[in-house]
């Protein structure tokens, strides 16, 4: 990866605290510069609503400083007081806000953000900062879940379609700048098929390609323990979470695979699913950039089964 900065969004909450040492840790081993930003919202949008007649750039001034003040003291020891000095404040929502950080930047190695458990209405009502980022940014968003232990465990969750690779790649980057073990899973979701499908498919034979397509994708990567390479079954996010339970993991590692906003409103993803429950810290790598890394690598190997058309459709089952 480029050393680009880490960018981490702080908002004063205790979740952002361990965002930010998170942020702060990452940023040091990748040896790349870590930026804490903060969004106050805009009053201005939200006075109009009571007639207020005049803008006031003290009042402005006034909000930062404050906030500058109360962040200051609330990050305390998470990150060394030269990259709290350098928190940068702007008025404006959250997510855009951090949107044009990072476009100002000209990109970012990582978006660090405190995780939140998200219910349905409150997705459908604009979503979290960390939703919004996700659907829409090329840049790899980690979410920070509850736990404030040092990471030892990172687990990634691959599928057998083009974004494998570049999600495996970035699992080892994480593992590898935080001194874990990485545990690669793949999940052997039940065949569906629509009904009017005149199909008959063998299940066992069905998971013995997976486990085989499985096999050729991490047969490159020698540093990946035996015993860290698992196939399951199961339904994907209720399989991860298990996994991630029982191991237990401190990072998952999944691969996004830009669903449309209708398909994310009405069905949701399994990335989705994992941002929602936060069953540890999530690292979201975005389709685009794993698309074009994929693009980019040498084919000799490929990963995915030799299964017929109809099983190929399958066989890319969402881990995400």
């Amino acid at each position: 990866m480029s050393r680009k900065p880490v960018i981490v969004g702080v908002d004063g909450s205790s979740e952002a605290v361990r965002a930010a040492a998170l942020g702060w840790r990452i940023a040091q081993g990748a040896k790349t510069e870590c930026r804490l930003v903060h969004a106050v919202p805009d009053v201005w949008a939200v006075a109009s609503l009571a007639q207020v007649p005049m803008y006031s750039p003290q009042l402005e001034r006034d909000l930062v400083d404050d906030a500058r003040r109360q962040l200051g003291s609330g990050l305390g020891d998470a990150v060394p007081r030269s990259v709290r000095d350098t928190l940068e404040i702007r008025i404006g929502h959250a997510a855009l806000v951090l949107s044009d950080v990072i476009k100002e930047s000209g990109g970012a190695e990582l978006v660090v953000l405190g995780g939140r458990h998200h219910g349905p209405l409150a997705r459908s009502l604009g979503g979290s900062t960390a939703h919004y980022l996700i659907r829409t940014l090329d840049v790899p968003v980690l979410v920070a879940g509850a736990s404030s232990r040092p990471v030892q465990h990172v687990l990634t969750a691959v599928d057998l379609s083009e974004v494998a690779p570049a999600t495996l790649a970035a699992a080892e980057w994480m593992a590898g700048l935080l001194g874990a073990r990485l545990r690669v899973m793949h999940v052997v979701e039940p065949i569906k098929f629509p009904t009017v499908v005149p199909v008959t498919l063998d299940e066992e034979e069905f998971y013995r390609r997976s486990v085989a397509a499985f096999e050729r994708l991490m047969t490159p990567h020698e540093g990946v323990a035996e015993t860290d390479r698992v196939t399951r079954r199961g339904v994907a996010a209720e399989t991860i979470e298990a996994e991630a339970a029982d191991w237990p993991a401190d990072v998952i590692v999944v691969g996004s695979h830009g669903k449309g906003w209708v398909d994310r409103l009405i069905v949701g993803s399994v990335t989705e699913r994992l941002l929602n429950r936060l069953p540890a810290s999530l690292l979201v790598i975005p389709a685009a950039r794993a698309q074009r890394r994929a693009a980019a690598a040498p084919r000799s190997r490929p990963a995915r089964a030799r299964t017929s058309n109809k099983m190929k459709g399958r066989a890319r089952h969402e881990s995400r």
